[in-house]
């Protein structure tokens, strides 16, 4: 299985912000739970993918298995700390320190972590991964491919008996 990167990770993520922003803008109330309600919820849409990396190619998988996709529990254990960082964010002034605070911690933690996990992932016990890249192909050896007997004295010799 190969792990996503965290550019392609990030472009998935853009995307769903402009989904978020655009949901922030609906009117009152309506406008604060669509925004909430995907943050929570994204990754448990649309074949267990959020729209930005169903549209990027990336999937979410739980750690026990790799055949196993999130639920909607994964999906909101993974995105609560995106809720709370834009929960911070509506308060006025502090806020708009806090809340990028709080995504950026989700950064750099997902950029010193080895397999690239961020504190959502640590959380619920998930990892992204690139969807149809489940094994990396090593290039075939001179040694590991079949010989076909054209250029092998002793097949050649066995063929002629």
């Amino acid at each position: 299985m190969l792990r996503a990167d965290l550019v392609t990770r990030a472009v998935a993520g853009f995307i769903d912000l402009l989904l978020i922003l655009g949901l922030a803008r609906l009117p009152d109330i309506l406008g604060f739970l669509g925004a909430v309600g995907y943050i929570l919820i994204r990754d448990g849409l649309f074949e267990r993918r959020s729209i930005g990396k169903k549209l990027v190619g990336l999937r979410i998988n739980s750690l026990e298995s790799s055949k196993i996709s999130v639920t909607y529990r994964e999906s909101i254990i993974r995105n609560v700390t995106f809720a709370v960082a834009y929960l911070l964010f509506m308060i006025p002034y502090a806020g708009w320190l806090l809340g990028p605070l709080v995504a950026g911690v989700e950064g750099l933690v997902a950029l010193g972590d080895e397999q690239g996990k961020r504190v959502g992932d640590l959380l619920a016990r998930t990892v992204v991964v690139q969807e149809g890249k489940n094994e990396v192909l090593a290039p075939k050896t001179p040694e590991s491919q079949p010989t076909s007997g054209l250029n092998d004295p002793v097949s050649a010799d066995k063929q002629n008996l």
